[in-house]
């Protein structure tokens, strides 16, 4: 986490004038587990127009979302679930609830809602989160000194009141995902283990060779079909000095907690190799650089500027390794990509949502 980093909450919008029209926020998955559509459908509502927030009822979406007096959340009615687990079930179930979902929107858009000027729709909403509470399976050993300087895991106040980093504390990596077979976490755990092997055999006694490689606290937040295996595959991983928890995020948290990561770790693959992963974009724009996984475009949205590409677990080992021992230190590479990362985010989402807001006149 780097104290510098500014927050990431938006400016807000200014109307220009601009005539209100009424605009539908489409999302085919749950709305509070959508906070790009979210966004989107705040910037429509500062900008003044009428926002119709259409999709699944779900997690809770943002305070701002339903304190906004423009925003109208319309929530598309689901088909329960078929109890029975047969692949003959599935197969009739399929068709059958495509059908009710194409009945159900088109019920909303020509019936129950007022007459559009303009439509935003996304088909998947990729973007994981909950209400839980992360829970650090962290041993980390607090003196009666820190409790009374109101110490935490990677800060403590001073006697005058201000906050420092803990010169002990870990360096924090986040790392993003779906769960799914597009993303290949085994990278990313055999690169922590190769690193812990590296860290678990420094001197104890040699407090300038452990800061050299501090202890590694890594959250990896999502939700989806593999999340369960890779659990699994943690917890047989017999780690000293990296320690490793599972987690999923409000859309309030999730900012704040990329924001406060001292890196982002990508595993995105692109089939195709031209899509550029969405959560680079929110680790650079919270002002966290990132370890991406490389494929052919990904040079477009990561450079040497503020970040680094891997291809495989020794690479993303040894960026780890090179990153963690220019922790806190100024003019270092890593001082470089913070800065670059800062640079990133100087064109923000409501500066490039004024020129898509003109588009609507």
């Amino acid at each position: 986490m780097d104290l510098r980093k500014r927050g990431v909450a938006g400016r807000g919008l200014a109307q220009k004038g601009r005539q209100a029209k009424a605009v539908a926020v489409l999302v085919l998955g749950d709305i509070g587990h959508s906070p790009r559509m979210q966004y989107h459908a705040l910037s429509l509502a500062r900008a003044g127009h009428c926002v119709e927030l259409v999709g699944y009822e779900g997690s809770k979406p943002m305070e701002q979302i339903l304190d906004s007096p423009n925003i109208t959340i319309r929530h598309i009615r689901s088909l329960p679930r078929p109890t029975s687990a047969s692949r003959v079930v599935f197969y009739l179930y399929a068709p059958i609830k495509i059908v009710c979902q194409v009945f159900m929107l088109l019920w909303l858009l020509l019936v129950t809602m007022p007459r559009l000027d303009y439509m935003v729709v996304q088909f998947y909403a990729g973007m994981m989160a909950s209400d839980s509470k992360i829970q650090w399976p962290l041993s980390w050993h607090v003196n009666e000194e820190d409790v009374g300087n109101a110490g935490t895991l990677l800060t403590q106040q001073r006697i005058d009141g201000t906050i420092e980093m803990r010169k002990d504390r870990p360096m924090l990596i986040v790392s993003t995902t779906s769960w799914t077979a597009d993303e290949d976490f085994s990278i990313l755990l055999d690169a922590l283990a190769r690193y812990d092997s590296v860290a678990s055999h420094l001197d104890e006694n040699d407090m300038d060779a452990k800061k050299q490689l501090p202890r590694l606290a890594v959250l990896i937040t999502g939700k989806g079909p593999l999340r369960a295996y890779y659990e699994q595959a943690v917890a047989r991983m017999k780690l000293r000095r990296v320690h490793i928890a599972t987690a999923w995020l409000s859309a309030e948290d999730y900012p704040l907690v990329l924001g406060s990561a001292d890196i982002g770790v990508s595993l995105h693959t692109s089939s195709s190799g031209l899509d550029l992963p969405m959560k680079i974009v929110d680790m650079l724009g919270c002002g966290t650089p990132v370890c991406a996984y490389s494929f052919s475009c990904i040079g477009e949205l990561v450079t040497a500027d503020n970040g680094l590409v891997f291809g495989n677990a020794e690479e993303l080992a040894q960026q780890i390794k090179g990153l963690a021992r220019q922790l806190d230190c100024g003019h270092s590479m890593y001082e470089r990509l913070l800065q670059g990362a800062a640079r990133f985010r100087e064109i923000d989402w409501d500066t490039n949502y004024g020129i898509m807001l003109d588009l609507l006149q």
